[in-house]
């Protein structure tokens, strides 16, 4: 129904945004309920059965919609969805998620189009480099919005499963961390960007390592309530690990596909891909076991 609709109609925006703000709104609730306990009334029917009722008409709707829809998608369209569809299933192939998000990106700052130029105040190169990357988070308000969201899914997280609140945390601090490294992963993408900003490689991707540092910096003490503060070293070590983590991952280089595979009774493993896919995430997986061993 929405690719069916007339070029600039806002409609299909708002439908995509509906399922974030009702993951908003049960992430808070969950909170309330788990600080309120009883003092909250109780619903007369079931979870479930409310959902059953919500859905099925929503989904017969739907359906009818679609049917109706359907002379009125063009090629265009189906051109503009395929783009995508083969872009997801060559970043799944090719075990390569940059694939996807460089589309996806693209198409971002297409959309946007045209923005309102303002100077950046007086400094040195990298003092306009960091202005630069602090005007990317706000010309990109989703990753602020899931910053934000991702600690009350901490918070819930929290009240749903108390022991592993902990590595709730690590992780979700690594995608609060990775949702600001925007500027970090076109810098590092892109050798000739990095020529024509000057200076060495070192110095730019430290510049672009700061928002997502302040950010995880400011999300894990906003979240510290929500879990046991264990040793006095461990926070603050993971909060570093987390940084180094979203570093990584925002750092890696283009995959090469020709290292080496190994061949197992399961076939063969390309090992050498999995060890480039895992830049980052590797880490990360070693934090969340630091934190369940000593936290």
């Amino acid at each position: 129904v929405a690719q069916s609709s007339r070029a600039g109609r806002r409609w299909p925006t708002v439908a995509g945004a509906v399922p974030m703000v009702a993951a908003a709104v049960i992430t808070a609730l969950v909170v309330l309920a788990g600080r309120f306990g009883d003092g909250l009334p109780r619903p007369a029917a079931t979870p479930t059965l409310a959902l059953v009722a919500v859905a099925v008409p929503l989904a017969v709707l739907g359906t009818i919609l679609a049917v109706r829809a359907l002379p009125r998608v063009d090629r265009a369209t189906l051109t503009t969805g395929a783009q995508f569809a083969n872009a997801a299933a060559t970043a799944t192939i090719l075990l390569d998620p940059s694939l996807l998000a460089s589309l996806v990106e693209s198409r971002r700052w297409r959309r946007i189009g045209r923005v309102r130029s303002r100077r950046f105040l007086p400094g040195p190169g990298w003092w306009a480099l960091l202005q630069a990357d602090v005007r990317r988070l706000r010309r990109h308000p989703s990753a602020g919005l899931v910053w934000a969201t991702l600690l009350g899914v901490q918070y819930a997280a929290a009240l749903a499963l108390p022991g592993l609140a902990g590595a709730a945390q690590v992780v979700f601090a690594y995608l609060a961390a990775d949702r600001l490294t925007g500027g970090l992963r076109a810098v590092s993408r892109s050798p000739g960007l990095r020529r024509a900003l000057g200076g060495s490689d070192a110095l730019l991707r430290g510049i672009h390592v700061v928002v997502p540092a302040v950010g995880a910096g400011m999300w894990w003490l906003l979240t510290v309530p929500t879990v046991d503060p264990g040793p006095a070293w461990l926070a603050p070590t993971l909060a570093l690990g987390v940084v180094a983590a979203a570093f990584r991952a925002g750092t890696r280089p283009p995959i090469d596909y020709g290292g080496a595979t190994v061949n197992t009774p399961f076939g063969m493993v390309p090992v050498d891909l999995l060890r480039q896919g895992s830049r980052g995430p590797a880490l990360l997986a070693v934090l969340v076991l630091v934190q369940l061993f000593l936290g």
